[in-house]
Formats: C-alpha cells, structure tokens, sequence
C-alpha cells in the first residue's frame, strides 16, 4: 500500500467485547493442549473491579508470549500491535473488535507517524480511563533468550501522558509478568506463568514536566520482572549458564524454591567474572555434549533429581493413538511445517494458531462425510437419518480424543525423561560425559558459595 493511501487508524473506546470473549476461549483451548500448564501463580496480585492496570512481561517466544496471557488470565487485554497488519479493512475491524491497537514503527516511513502516535496514545488513555487492562511488552521486540533487556521509554511516555490528562490514573497499576518455558516449539512442554506484586511508580511523576522518570522506572520494571522470570546474567555468558538454569527445571520450582533461583542467579550475575563456569562448560560441550539433542532437565542436577517412570502412561499410549486418530494426519503437517520455521520463537505459533482452525474445520468435514454415509445406510434400511447424532458423536469423539492425546504426552515426556536419567547416571558409556557433568555443577556450586 502507497504511503499516500494508508488511512489514519482511530481504534474505538471500549473496555470488553463479545468477540474477544469467544476469541479468547479458541485461543485458550489450544494454548492449554499445546503446552502444559505447571504453574500459575501470583493471582492475588491481580486488582478487583475496574482498575485500570498495565500488565508488563518478559518477551520470548514472539506471539506466542500475548496467547499464554489472553489465554490464562480472565480479563479481557488490549494489545499494541504494529500498524502495518491493520491496512487491510476486514482485519482491522477484526482487531478492533479483539483490542488490537496500532501502533507505528520507524521502520514504517511515514512522515506523520509521531502525530499518528499521538492519537493511539491518547486512545489507550481513553480505554485506561474507563477501566480497560492495556499489556505491553516494554523491552520493545521480543528474543528467544531467557534474559531480562533493557527497557524502551514507551511506558514511561504513556503514564506521564495519561496521568497529565487523567489525575484519577494515578491509580492504575503496573503489574509484572513472568513468563517461562520449558521447551518453546515442542508440544506439550511445560510453561509457567507468575504475577508479581503492582510496580510503585506514582511517586516517580514529576507535574512540573508531566513526564515519569523513565531511568528510575526501568530499574524498577526489571527489578520486578526479575522476581518473577529467568534472566540470565552476565549476557555474554548465557550459553555456559543456561546449562545449570535448565536443569533447575525452572517451571517446576515452588514458591522456595523460585526464591532460591532468583537469588543465585542474581549472585552469579554481580560476581562479574565467571570464567571457571565457561571452563567448565567448554569441558562439557568437549565430552559430547549438545544441548540441541541432550535434555539436562533430565539428568538434573543429581542422581537424586531423576524423575520417576510412568508405566501407565506408557501403557495408555495405544488408547490415546486411537483417540488421536481424527488428528493425526493434521497434527504431523503441522509439526513438519511448524518446524521448518528457522525463528524458534515462532514455531509453536504457527503449530498452534493454525491447529485452532485447521483442526475444527477437518474434524467437521470428516464428521459430515460420516454422517452422510450413516444417513444413506439409516435412509435405506431403517428408514431414518442418523445424520446429527454421527455428526456430533464423531465431533465430540475427536475433540475429547485430542484432549486426552494431549494430557498423555506430557505424562510420557515424564516417562522418557525418567529412562533418559537413569541411563545417564548409570550407563557406563555416559560416565565421561557424567563426569564433565558433575564437575559442571560443582563449579557452578561452589561459585555460588564464594
């Protein structure tokens, strides 16, 4: 589209809408079969009525970072969303009615952009103002890395501005959220998600300038954020790190346990030199190690840590093939193209948003091809159609199939793990590997003893 045709996009006000509501619902059924939800934690943190709040995460795994939240958290989002995907009218009234926002990019050209900007800022304060719940991801794009970056000055440009216009905003709130994944593409992964407690910022607004201290705010937000989500640090370092991290099993940890994580991983982070954990990651990787194809998570980080079989899971493995039966050929297409995307933190949204509508669509036509071959069969020897009722059976069978499929994946995923462990801390061809292994953990150990 010429730059002299593209509309001036004026979102309406609004707070909820019936069709984020049914949108939410699709998408919070195929994010919850997709990966599997081990912890959700930190609701109490959430405010009652309402209260305008801005939620602010960690952003990693690209969009599916805005699905896990719409999904799991009850209240209706308003999303940022690049200007770009809003030309086209049928979309953009789509989105609007979704929440979507615009917002325009340098990398969009347009010499109003700043003026086109001022008119998304002041419909997010509108919408703030009546109580909507806006989410942003203020590290500004989103990197596969478990890392907390730096923060944009969006945030702080939006609170100055809306508290200027609004002095009852003062109240709305700025709350963190924690995103974790145990594994980004792969189904049936596990996934975290942690509320943090509201970020205090009011007290950061100057009147005189109607601005919010934007250096003093970000240290803030990624103080927060580091409560709640993995952020490994020193950054030039993470790929000797992220060993140790991953074997923590991070979106298992209870409440001790997470507290533990974030305080070694803020020592490690302030001790600014950790050459010995390089060497002895350098080691590891000489014995063999390839973190592409071996699970740490697994072996954890003792003899001790190895999970236990499930051998009903096993088991229940041909049952759930059954079950899958109206999902397999689809399901398999859209690993294989799923895969093929070389940004890993796109994978799992392309498997997923095309599941929600190529899995629905396939089982209703395969549920009307068997109702209509039922309907001919009951025509000519009952005398009735049985047409509905194997047409919902076959839909109901393949809805609930998938689910149960789901469920039992992430059971075997355990299993494997548990068989996975055992061989390495007792097979005899892993014991050089097992070695470099153990030292690892030893130097990361003792580094956080010193």
């Amino acid at each position: 589209m010429s730059k002299e045709k593209i509309p001036v996009l004026t979102p309406p006000i609004q707070r909820v809408t019936l069709t984020h509501l049914l949108t939410r619902e699709l998408v919070k059924q195929g994010i919850k079969r997709f990966h599997r939800i081990t912890t959700y934690e930190g609701q109490n943190n959430l405010p009652k009525g309402k209260c305008p709040v801005i939620f602010v995460s960690n952003h990693q795994n690209g969009l599916m970072d805005p699905m896990m939240i719409s999904g799991l958290l009850k209240q209706q989002l308003h999303w940022l969303t690049r200007a770009d995907v809003f030309w086209n009218p049928f979309v953009r009234k789509f989105l609007f009615k979704c929440h979507g926002i615009p917002i325009y990019r340098k990398r969009d050209l347009l010499p109003d952009s700043r003026e086109r900007n001022d008119v998304i800022w002041d419909c997010c304060i509108e919408r703030l103002d009546i109580g909507a719940i806006l989410s942003l991801f203020p590290e500004g794009n989103h990197n596969p890395q478990k890392t907390i970056r730096g923060i944009k000055s969006g945030l702080s440009d939006l609170l100055g501005r809306a508290v200027s216009k609004y002095d009852n905003l003062k109240r709305l709130k700025v709350i963190p959220l924690g995103l974790d994944y145990e594994d980004y593409p792969d189904f049936r992964r596990r996934f975290c998600l942690r509320i943090g407690k509201p970020i205090e910022w009011v007290d950061l607004y100057d009147k005189k300038t109607g601005k919010v201290h934007f250096q003093k705010l970000s240290e803030r937000i990624q103080a927060a954020m580091r409560n709640i989500a993995v952020d490994i640090r020193p950054y030039e370092k993470y790929d000797d790190i992220i060993h140790y991290v991953n074997a923590l099993r991070t979106t298992e940890a209870s409440v001790e346990g997470w507290t533990k994580i974030t305080r070694d991983l803020d020592k490690i982070s302030n001790m600014g030199n950790v050459d010995d954990i390089a060497d002895a990651a350098e080691k590891l990787r000489k014995e063999g190690f390839d973190s592409n194809k071996m699970r740490v998570e697994a072996w954890g980080l003792s003899n001790g840590d190895v999970r236990k079989k499930k051998w009903w899971a096993v088991a229940l493995k041909p049952l759930s093939w059954i079950a899958n039966a109206p999902t397999f050929l689809q399901q398999i297409f859209l690993n294989i193209k799923g895969d093929q995307v070389k940004a890993i933190a796109f994978r799992s949204t392309l498997k997923i948003c095309a599941g929600l509508f190529v899995y629905p669509i396939t089982w209703t036509i395969m549920a009307a091809i068997l109702g209509g071959l039922a309907s001919g069969i009951g025509f000519s020897f009952f005398g009735w159609s049985p047409f509905f009722e194997v047409f919902f059976s076959f839909w109901s069978f393949a809805t609930f199939g998938n689910r149960f499929y789901s469920w039992l994946k992430g059971h075997l995923h355990d299993h494997n793990d548990a068989v996975e462990g055992e061989l390495f801390w007792n097979d005899n061809k892993s014991k050089a590997l097992r070695e470099a292994w153990v030292n690892y953990i030893a130097v990361v150990e003792k580094t956080l003893l010193e």
